[in-house]
């Protein structure tokens, strides 16, 4: 977890924000990554640099970091979470940038 997500939660207790104390001592049990910067660009390039995948509701961060090769776990509904994977980024390339094409295998019509 991004250190800046850790100082947005403690934010948010303090604050008394609902299910923010539930969610920081869920957060607790994450590893601390060092996340220079202050947020959504500092969830991004954690994000990037330790190839995480980013719990989040926010759908502008979300489409940020699909944008950047970044998966993504966000709420469908009230029950039910859905995972979004990049089509291409730093796990995988496009087919315009993956370098020669295996040679395709023509189909022989049936006898």
């Amino acid at each position: 977890m991004p250190e800046v997500v850790e100082a947005e939660l403690d934010a948010l207790v303090r604050r008394g924000a609902p299910f923010a104390a539930a969610a920081r001592a869920f957060a607790r049990s994450l590893r601390l990554v060092p996340s220079p910067g202050r947020g959504d660009r500092a969830v991004l390039e954690a994000a990037v640099r330790e190839r995480a995948t980013v719990v989040t509701a926010d759908r502008t961060l979300a489409g940020t970091l699909g944008e950047h090769g970044v998966a993504t776990l966000v709420p469908r509904d009230r029950t039910r979470l859905e995972l979004r994977l990049p089509r291409f980024g730093p796990r995988t390339r496009p087919a315009s940038e993956s370098g020669p094409r295996a040679p395709s295998v023509k189909k022989r019509p049936p006898p």
